[in-house]
């Protein structure tokens, strides 16, 4: 068995952190797609642009919101349900464990994630887990008994000692090996990940109470009353608006390239491109900090208007995708999201 082991095109070293430092609660940017886009491309099992790998695995068309705006908002789904079934779109088979570090059996699901990490790393593929975002396990040392975790912005080297796996500022633990990969018919995929894209819009992830979070179509209302109350962090409430700007680029970039899907392509890719226009004025009245974190009535209200437009123009895209594949989704009832 190695001592260690490094996969150096995954991590870097040039301020590599303490293990004092292992408990640092980062700002929960780090997303899934993140964490297997740099993967794929270690791996060579795909070449994708980020765009498509967020489209194709369905990601970038989550939208949920808790209902004081929080970063939190950005990683809450079920996890063990959707990055599954994401990889399973890919054509990666995975195994994946999750779990609460306050329960009693945690510390042997921890000794065994580690196990499980290193063998990954052995065979030379990154493991992804969660540790206050999602991170990439890229390399491991047994003297120093740490683990080496690279943040999906930059790789920088993180060193997370064994006994921390798991215990994050919140008590949430996951990883996710992945195994081996198949190719996928394109078509099939970009079609289902569309479907799929009614189905979030559509659907409250029952994972989530419905009193705290809003989901999809619902999520636009809840914005549009937090920012009205304003019963919310600017800097927190920021980091959610930049993370579904971003994420609504890369659905316009992604069906920019579906456009062989149906000659009705064209409407679902004007609307996404019209809302990913709306989100980057959103955006744009953000960065106008001091406007922004003064709550500043006019600043604030104009959000709320480009909120209200852009849930309008998101609505009309879910709309043409229906009429693109409307015997596929009508035939699926109220399921539209079963496969």
């Amino acid at each position: 068995m190695m001592a260690a082991k490094v996969l150096q095109d995954l991590i870097r070293f040039p301020r590599a952190r303490t293990s004092a430092d292992a408990h640092l609660s980062r700002n929960g940017v780090g997303s899934y797609t993140d964490a297997m886009y740099l993967i794929l491309l270690h791996t060579q099992w795909m070449d994708f642009p980020r765009h498509m790998i967020a489209g194709m695995t369905a990601s970038a068309f989550r939208l949920v919101v808790d209902r004081r705006l929080t970063a939190e908002s950005i990683s809450a789904y079920n996890w063990m349900a959707e990055n599954f079934v994401a990889a399973d779109f890919l054509g990666v088979t995975t195994g994946q464990h999750g779990g609460f570090s306050f329960e009693p059996t945690f510390p042997l699901y921890q000794k065994q994630s580690v196990l499980d990490i290193k063998a990954s790393i052995d065979r030379g593929i990154g493991a992804i887990l969660w540790h206050d975002q999602f991170v990439i396990a890229a390399g491991y040392d047994d003297e120093e008994q740490v683990l080496f975790i690279g943040e999906s912005e930059g790789h920088e080297a993180i060193r997370l000692p064994y006994d921390s796996f798991g215990r994050n500022s919140t008590p949430y633990w996951y990883y996710q090996v992945l195994e081996s990969h198949e190719s996928v018919d394109l078509w099939e995929v970009c079609k289902e990940s569309l479907i799929q894209a009614v189905y979030k819009w559509e659907t409250h992830d029952y994972m989530l109470p419905s009193q705290d979070y809003a989901c999809g179509s619902a999520a636009y209302t809840v914005m549009a009353a937090t920012l009205q109350s304003g019963t919310y962090d600017t800097e927190q409430a920021a980091t959610v608006l930049r993370y579904y700007a971003r994420s609504r680029l890369d659905i316009a970039s992604y069906v920019a390239g579906l456009e062989y899907l149906s000659a009705r392509m064209v409407h679902v890719m004007r609307e996404y491109a019209l809302l990913a226009e709306l989100y980057s004025e959103i955006v744009d009245v953000v960065n106008d900090s001091i406007s922004w974190n003064t709550k500043e009535p006019d600043c604030v209200q104009r959000i709320i208007k480009l909120i209200g437009k852009a849930g309008a123009t998101e609505q009309r895209a879910i709309d043409a995708i229906k009429r693109v594949f409307p015997e596929t989704i009508g035939n699926r009832f109220k399921d539209v999201g079963l496969r």
